[in-house]
């Protein structure tokens, strides 16, 4: 029994993401919302397809409040400073800014994103080869492999070695091919 009403809360939390309900319809703001899914940065289509469920329950969205809300939203979502914090998020681009500085500084915090994100699975990477590299040794160490087994370890250990080599020389190189952003932002208190 509790299963299924778990299943049911996830089905209607989901609903609840993609459509209004019907007290929702009923209660709606259109400018507000509107102006909300503008400044999340939704296409208009996708905020059109929300509020279209409201004509189930015979509710008429004001499209033309909702419109210029939506438009005044956007302009909020479409700034710079905002693009560059998405990107650097790792934030897809979702192609409702026709700004090209917005555009540009997504780019440049993407960029960033990637840089760190390869930085850390380098890092992961070689954490992991050196615990293996331990465990190689401890184990050509003890009594215990036969010449079959010691042949494979020194084997996988010179191969490890390689790896950790390569990846250390391409984190040496990783400052070097990152651009870092030229965005500067100054914020008034």
């Amino acid at each position: 029994m509790s299963h299924r009403f778990l299943c049911l809360l996830l089905l209607i939390l989901l609903s609840g993401c993609t459509s209004l309900s019907q007290q929702e319809c009923a209660e709606s703001n259109w400018q507000q919302l509107g102006y909300s899914h503008g400044q999340q940065g939704y296409t208009y289509e996708r905020g059109k397809e929300i509020i279209a469920t409201c004509r189930e329950f015979g509710i008429t969205a004001q499209l033309n409040e909702y419109q210029a809300s939506y438009q005044q939203g956007l302009a909020v979502y479409c700034e710079p400073e905002n693009g560059f914090t998405l990107g650097l998020r790792g934030d897809a681009y979702n192609g409702v800014c026709n700004d090209t500085q917005f555009r540009k500084a997504w780019q440049e915090g993407n960029e960033r994103y990637q840089f760190e994100a390869r930085k850390a699975e380098i890092d992961d990477r070689l954490n992991n080869i050196n615990w293996r590299l331990q465990s190689i040794s401890n184990e050509l160490a003890s009594d215990k492999p036969s010449s079959s087994q010691n042949k494979e370890l020194r084997r996988e250990r010179e191969q490890l070695e390689r790896e950790r080599r390569d990846l250390r020389k391409e984190k040496a190189l990783l400052p070097l091919l990152n651009k870092f952003p030229s965005w500067h932002f100054e914020y008034e208190l």
